[in-house]
């Protein structure tokens, strides 16, 4: 997990970087191009280190949350607003990256997603996504994904 904040680091310093990240979660690349990048820069990690960072979102359980100190240094003081007005149309349908940017660690403040299903399991949970500029509004898993 530390090569994983420090390319987190890394990218909220190197812009360069961070327009290479922001290419592919456009792309919805999948774990293997986010680490193939990562090698790029020095940096190791396993896909299911990944994929544990990755399905953590801002709150997670088996994580816990980020301090307001670690917050502050991954999202390197940004002010929350992802919003792109030639990707943020209500044809969007769904959360994709622009709404919770990298590793799901710097969502855009128009984003917001309510729990409606707890469940033990928290692959099976439902929540409400909507966007307050009207992209979507619909009750999906955390991953985004509608139900």
């Amino acid at each position: 997990m530390e090569q994983i904040k420090a390319f987190i680091e890394k990218a909220n310093t190197d812009s360069e970087l961070m327009a290479k990240l922001d290419a592919l979660g456009a792309k919805n690349a999948d774990a293997e191009n986010v680490i193939a990048l990562a090698a790029e820069y020095g940096f190791t990690f396993s896909k299911e280190d990944y994929e544990k960072m990755s399905g953590c979102g801002r709150k997670c359980a088996r994580c816990g949350e980020l301090s307001e100190e670690e917050l502050g240094a991954v999202s390197g003081g940004w002010d929350g607003n992802r919003y792109d007005p030639n990707v943020c149309k209500p044809s969007l349908g769904r959360t994709r990256y622009e709404c919770v940017g990298l590793l799901k660690l710097a969502w855009c403040d128009h984003y917001h997603m309510e729990l409606c299903y707890p469940e033990p399991d928290p692959n099976k949970r439902v929540y409400a996504h909507s966007c307050a500029k009207g992209a979507f509004n619909y009750v999906g898993f955390l991953n985004g994904e509608s139900v």
